[in-house]
This record gives C-alpha cells, sequence and structure tokens, in this order.
C-alpha cells in the first residue's frame, strides 16, 4: 500500500480518466486513503435507475459497488494502473431507493496481479443497503490493451 497524501490522491482521482459508465454514477468523491486501500464515495440514486418497484435495479447498485471498490484499490498503486473485475458478489440486503447513496470500498488483500476487495452501500442515513467482494486483475495504465 501507498503512502500518498489524501490531497495528492484527490487530484489523482480528478484527473483519471473517466469512463462513460462511472459518468453515469455520478461519483463523488468524499475520502480516499491509498495506505489503507479504501474509498469512500457518494452518489446520486437517480429516478432513471428504478425498476417498476421504485427501488434501484440491482446492477446500478453493483456498478456503484464496483466504483467504489475499484477506487480504493488504485488508491493503492496512486492511480497507477487499471484494476478490471474478474469476479463480483453482491448482497442486496434492503431496498435502495432514489436519493443519495455512499459506496465504500476496501482493499483485503493486493498481490502481483490480483487484488481482493470488499464494499458496502449505505443510504444517507447509513443504513446498510448492500455488500460485496470482488476479485480484479492489475492492468497497465497504457493505451495498449493486455
Amino acid at each position: 500500500m501507498n503512502d500518498v497524501g489524501a490531497a495528492d490522491l484527490r487530484e489523482r482521482y480528478a484527473n483519471r480518466p473517466h469512463s462513460p459508465a462511472a459518468a453515469l454514477l455520478s461519483p463523488e468523491l468524499l475520502e480516499i486513503d491509498g495506505g489503507r486501500g479504501f474509498a469512500r464515495l457518494r452518489f446520486d440514486g437517480k429516478p432513471a435507475f428504478c425498476n417498476p418497484m421504485g427501488m434501484l435495479q440491482g446492477g446500478f447498485q453493483a456498478a456503484m459497488l464496483d466504483e467504489a471498490m475499484a477506487m480504493a484499490a488504485i488508491a493503492t498503486v496512486d492511480f497507477g494502473r487499471f484494476v478490471p473485475t474478474l469476479e463480483l458478489k453482491i448482497n442486496f440486503l434492503r431496498p435502495a431507493m432514489p436519493g443519495v447513496l455512499i459506496g465504500e470500498g476496501t482493499v483485503v488483500r493486493s498481490g502481483r496481479n490480483i487484488v481482493f476487495t470488499e464494499g458496502r452501500l449505505l443510504a444517507a442515513d447509513d443504513t446498510l443497503l448492500a455488500t460485496a467482494s470482488a476479485t480484479a486483475t492489475w492492468r497497465p495504465r497504457g493505451g495498449d490493451r493486455p
């Protein structure tokens, strides 16, 4: 894990390559710590993300958790790599409603090629809505595909 300061990580977060998928989720960085392998993001759970019952569709929740876990992982390498997800498991504990949602990602273990992460999705009042675990692989940040 690294020891780059939070201010430097915030700047690197702001200047990272942005994906259209992540932009759709409107993430806002609340906290990042590369030494701990932790990221906390705020998301806007838009009504357009809802299923016919008025709850956020699970795929959008998964994307939010995936984004939070990825940010935690790449913070440990100063945003110097990409971290595509190989496997993702989610437990939906309570319905997620439109509004502010908080995604937290934590690195559990990181190796030379693989990183294991965990995530939590919370309502604005800190009610736990979903948990996740993921396995991802490290990839260089260059323009070449592996």
